[in-house]
């Protein structure tokens, strides 16, 4: 490779660099997935494919597959810079460690949770074994591991994790927004275990301290709020519920319009829950006349 072509694709790189953090920013997946696939053929070329910034857009490319489906691709690409570290690094590294836990994450998107525990325990002792400092990549394996253990139903253990996962971030700057995501995670386990204080107290942080980092105009703060919403109506708490939709239909109305889909999927539930509402109160109405009636008598 000449001087001149080198100098080409390094342009080239340092103007894809810019277009994946606009394409991050503003939520552009297929974009971002484009100019990672341009961008690993360029560090392949110029650095080589086993040098460490291929092992890296590999990580980023394998990551935002599995946003849009692309499983199978995702765990060849992830498992490819797995086999590069172990190569380069060995296993006890924190680069082993990241491998490990975001191949993890793709098999629990796909609901392969047999190979989901083995992975992030094995991400785990490497860890430990090797006393490596907590940080931000251990609060999200522990955040993770919390997800998988709720999605198998195992919500004190999903709560646990979770809680060391907090325990990390209160420690690290600048770990509020990724903290009040946790929380938020944490609601419906926290429900499941009749721990309703401790859910109202888990949502009533989370939404505080985004509306302080991001403000309710932000996409993250409409996703967390409409999340939680669902969360209290999939099991059944509709009064909370109700409230929380409300409070989504004014963001969603300003944010997406009223002729949005969602924005009528949330006036949808929002008369589901009040109707519900309304039906227990009558059941209850009926069950204590029927109470009062058989004291009298």
């Amino acid at each position: 490779m000449t001087e001149r072509e080198k100098e080409v694709k390094e342009k080239r790189i340092r103007e894809l660099l810019v277009k994946r953090e606009e394409y991050v920013n503003n939520g552009e997946i297929e974009k971002e997935i484009r100019v990672l696939r341009e961008l690993k053929v360029l560090f392949r070329r110029l650095y080589g494919g086993e040098s460490d910034e291929s092992v890296k857009v590999l990580t980023e490319l394998g990551n935002a597959l599995k946003y849009v489906g692309k499983f199978e691709e995702s765990i060849r690409l992830l498992s490819k810079a797995e086999k590069i570290v172990l190569k380069n690094y060995g296993e006890n590294t924190m680069a082993f460690v990241t491998c490990n836990a975001n191949l993890a994450e793709v098999y629990r998107i796909m609901k392969k949770y047999e190979k989901v525990e083995e992975k992030y325990f094995k991400a785990i002792k490497t860890y430990k074994k090797n006393n490596f400092r907590d940080g931000y990549i251990f609060a999200g394996i522990c955040n993770n591991l919390g997800l998988f253990f709720e999605e198998t139903g195992r919500y004190r253990d999903s709560v646990k994790w979770q809680k060391k996962s907090l325990e990390i971030l209160e420690n690290l700057e600048n770990s509020e927004v990724q903290g009040a995501i946790i929380r938020s995670n944490m609601v419906n386990s926290y429900l499941k275990i009749d721990e309703k204080k401790l859910a109202e107290n888990s949502v009533n942080i989370a939404l505080t301290t985004l509306q302080s980092e991001v403000g309710e105009n932000s996409n993250l703060y409409f996703n967390i709020l409409h999340n939680l919403a669902n969360v209290y109506f999939e099991n059944k708490s509709y009064k909370k519920a109700a409230v929380l939709l409300e409070r989504c239909e004014k963001l969603c109305e300003t944010v997406f319009g009223i002729e949005s889909e969602i924005y009528q999927s949330i006036l949808e539930k929002i008369l589901i829950a009040k109707q519900r509402i309304a039906k227990n109160r009558m059941e209850q109405y009926v069950w204590k006349n029927q109470v009062v009636k058989k004291l009298k008598n």
